[in-house]
């Protein structure tokens, strides 16, 4: 839903491109000679792959280049250089550092531009490593050089950064305000296809953080006319699923149906197999919502049936509670209580050590998101149970009418059907004590994990991953692509392939399923 590497690239590309330096500042230009060692460092560089050589030939060329006087501007670039390196070995402490040096050496050599450039990177860093006011203070000051050299598109994305770092900090009504600021200032400047990334944002806040279906929806539609514009048919296939559910909390189900249908249709012809099983899962919600229990057992079923091929253990969380609901609803108490328990088993396989904070989140989002549904099952077992003692009574005159000479007869089938309903009754109660029981220990469970520390960093920590890569882990675990992780992150694709490559290297494994039984077995 958002993309805050995105949101940098385009902020670094425009600030590179658009700008000129239009402080006036006339920046010192080096000679061919002088750029002589640093060119050989990145040179030599980009053969390495041993963090300790990174080391040793960063401080080695730094120390050769400060003995010869070399000009800011090559020291500039050489820093620069080092930087990057170091933030491709997931280093960013020791990035960050050298974005800091190379933003004062190109202040020095008078390049205001390339010194603001460098600024934002730093500010990258720091959300990533989860210092979010730190962050939002630098772009803030990134904003204010913008507005005094009057770049209107570069402050829009400066605006976009702060809006999507307050996301990242819970404050809806700043990300909100932040997001409006960069979407008009991208309207004045014709940037229509980006406007449909601060819409969708601002649909999100509204969508997960207000919970403000209307808003959430106006907004999604706005995005929705524009990728459809610009036939970005994946983002707006993804749009088109997140209005279905909106219109659903309305209970708007007509509308909701046709969203769903048309996001099914694009996902399941450019293949993407994920984002099709979570449009079926909706569908199924959509289909119990209107009281159509076996097409929407069917429909969470087939839905079931993929994430459990992807082994994507939230989806199936997600697929066989409801389907407890839906069993539930039907009077099929057996499979509720087999679905409770597939649910149980899958939410224990999510509750290791890097997923307990995603858990404790879904089942919040979970409680306030499913209260109306659960009105509607209680209303629904109401309804069948009149309809079972409508026809109990049908069955009851029946038999009187035939059986009208057989009393004996008469009385030992009603006999039996009361001792079955009794017998009905007697596990229907020992079922809700059992659910009223793991009900307990899933309450007790959560206030441990509220009273404790997030549990699983140290068992991460023993694998020397850093924090974006624990990041990285755990979305792979949640069975997010690449792609997907990339979009979570604010990061590129390349910057996710890095990551894994390096936690391949850390854990000793080859691929993502052996990476995720070592990190679950500690």
């Amino acid at each position: 839903m958002r993309d805050l590497g995105i949101f940098i690239v385009l902020f670094i590309t425009l600030i590179s491109s658009s700008c000129n330096n239009k402080s006036g500042q006339k920046v010192q230009q080096a000679s061919k000679g002088e750029n002589r060692l640093a060119s050989e460092f990145e040179k030599t560089i980009k053969g390495i792959n041993n963090i300790d050589t990174l080391y040793y030939l960063t401080d080695k060329y730094e120390n050769k280049l400060l003995e010869e006087n070399t000009p800011p501007l090559i020291m500039a670039k050489f820093y620069h250089t080092a930087a990057n390196r170091f933030y491709m070995y997931s280093k960013y402490a020791v990035s960050k550092e050298y974005f800091k040096k190379s933003e004062d050496a190109y202040r020095r050599a008078g390049d205001t531009l390339m010194s603001i450039k460098m600024r934002g990177n730093r500010a990258v860093l720091l959300d990533l490593q989860g210092k979010y006011k730190d962050a939002v203070k630098i772009f803030f000051e990134i904003s204010d050089y913008f507005k005094k050299t009057g770049d209107t598109l570069p402050l829009a994305f400066a605006y976009s950064n702060i809006g999507v770092i307050y996301e990242e900090m819970k404050n809806p009504q700043k990300a909100i305000l932040y997001g409006k600021k960069a979407l008009e200032l991208k309207r004045l400047a014709g940037d229509t296809l980006h406007m449909a990334t601060n819409l969708n944002n601002i649909g999100v806040n509204y969508d997960e953080l207000l919970h403000n279906p209307d808003s959430a929806i106006y907004y999604y539609k706005l995005a929705l006319e524009i990728y459809k514009k610009f036939r970005k048919i994946d983002d707006y296939a993804t749009v088109l699923n997140n209005l279905g559910r909106m219109y659903l909390e309305k209970n708007d189900f007509d509308k909701a149906e046709s969203s769903f249908a048309k996001a099914y249709g694009i996902f399941d012809s450019l293949g993407m197999i994920n984002d099709k099983a979570s449009v079926m899962r909706n569908q199924g919600q959509l289909l119990f919502n209107l009281g159509k229990i076996d097409p929407a057992l069917k429909k969470l079923r087939e839905s079931y049936d993929i994430y459990k091929q992807q082994g994507l253990s939230k989806g199936l969380l997600e697929a066989t509670r409801l389907m407890s609901e839906i069993y539930m609803a039907k009077g099929a108490y057996g499979d509720a209580a087999e679905m409770m328990k597939q649910y149980n088993g899958y939410k224990d396989s999510l509750l290791s050590a890097e997923n307990q904070a995603v858990i404790a989140e879904m089942e919040t989002k979970y409680q306030v998101k499913e209260k109306n549904r659960t009105i509607l099952m209680l209303q629904l077992q109401e309804q069948l149970h009149t309809k079972k003692i409508k026809l109990q009574k049908m069955f009851i005159v029946f038999l009187s009418i035939v059986f009208i000479l057989s009393v004996v007869l008469f009385y030992s089938h009603h006999k039996r059907n009361v001792i079955k309903q009794q017998q009905l009754r007697l596990e229907l109660q020992n079922y809700l004590l059992r659910m009223n029981e793991m009900q307990n220990k899933l309450e007790t469970f959560e206030e441990d994990c509220q009273r404790s520390t997030t549990p699983g960093v140290e068992q991460l920590k023993k694998f020397n991953l850093t924090k974006q890569e624990m990041k990285v882990i755990e979305l792979i675990a949640e069975g997010y692509q690449n792609s997907e992780i990339a979009k979570k992150l604010f990061v590129s694709q390349n910057t996710v392939k890095t990551h894994i490559k390096n936690i391949y290297l850390k854990l000793d494994v080859k691929n993502r399923v052996e990476a995720l039984k070592k990190v679950k077995a500690g």
